[in-house]
């Protein structure tokens, strides 16, 4: 029977079963390690690390296997997280990795909105392969996930429909939580803080890199602020020493009851952000931040049960 093409999934998936077929059975195809060779073009690749408290880690075999788990319930209801088939990757405690996707999440991954838009949602989950099988099995629990947010957007989505809250444009992202999410009619969430306006022309360089407070005008060097900031980065903290907040600036908030805020430099793609991986246009804020890096911390903890936060700040 002649495949049904599906566009470039059915390509991919032709793709990879050459690749099962050649590997003469030593691996089963499914939920078997992706051979890494493959030279496909990625949909979308992710970037970031694994972490761990050290008695989780055996010195002896430090292998840890990823995969990608999708929430058909949408943003709000993630009780519920499922694998896709064909993300299993084989990576390591305490170092970088670069994981590519070549398949886009089935229809049955995909949350529908009221308006009949649709989008998909998830996160990394990590786990240990107990009896070195190189596949997921049941008795092998997910011991932790990345905090980000990976949303699939097949169509650009207004902000009724977005899960950030604000209009998101086709494509692959991954956004800090807690999300923004728009109501649905039930309770509403306790209003947050009202930001004040940022109308000034305060001569900082916001988001450039810097090594001293010297660099950045009458703004600050911020190395450490909801994690670290690579080379450093000119924000300027809320309240302003001087009282000016620059214009094409957004507030980003600790999580209370932490005060801490800084304006940092809006953005609509992450090219107006002008800096390398791991800074992205952080479409949850729409501003430049260093949160393009997917960390999986794997420490025995369930994940949240919904990507939305109400008026909390992104994290």
């Amino acid at each position: 029977m002649a495949p049904v093409s599906t566009g470039g999934r059915a390509v991919s998936l032709l793709r990879r079963g050459l690749v099962c077929m050649l590997a003469g059975g030593a691996l089963a195809c499914g939920e078997t390690l992706v051979d890494e060779t493959y030279s496909g073009t990625p949909l979308f690749t992710l970037r970031g690390r694994v972490v761990a408290p050290s008695d989780y880690v055996d010195e002896e075999d430090a292998e840890v296997f990823l995969m990608v788990l999708w929430s058909p319930g949408g943003a709000a209801n993630a009780d519920k997280l499922v694998p896709q088939p064909g993300t299993l990757r084989r990576m390591a405690f305490f170092r970088s990795f670069e994981m590519h996707l070549f398949d886009e999440p089935g229809r049955e991954f995909l949350s529908t909105t009221p308006s009949g838009a649709r989008y998909a949602i998830g996160r990394l989950g990590g786990f240990r392969d107990a009896n070195g099988n190189g596949r997921k099995d049941d008795s092998e629990l997910f011991e932790g996930y990345s905090q980000n947010a990976l949303i699939r957007a097949p169509e650009a989505l207004s902000a009724s429909d977005s899960p950030t809250g604000a209009p998101l444009s086709a494509g692959w992202h991954l956004v800090s939580t807690p999300l923004q999410c728009p109501s649905s009619g039930g309770p509403q969430p306790t209003p947050g803080p009202v930001d004040p306006v940022a109308d000034g022309e305060c001569g900082v360089p916001l988001g450039a890199g810097c090594k001293k407070d010297a660099d950045c005008g009458k703004g600050v060097c911020v190395l450490n602020f909801l994690g670290e900031w690579g080379g450093g980065a000119c924000l300027i903290p809320e309240p302003p020493p001087n009282g000016c907040r620059q214009k094409g600036s957004v507030l980003l908030r600790a999580p209370s009851p932490d005060t801490t805020a800084y304006w940092i430099k809006a953005c609509a793609v992450s090219e107006d952000c002008g800096r390398l991986h791991p800074y992205q246009c952080d479409q949850q804020i729409r501003g430049c931040r260093p949160s393009a890096e997917a960390v999986v911390d794997i420490n025995g903890r369930e994940p949240a049960r919904s990507f939305c936060g109400g008026s909390g700040p992104p994290q």
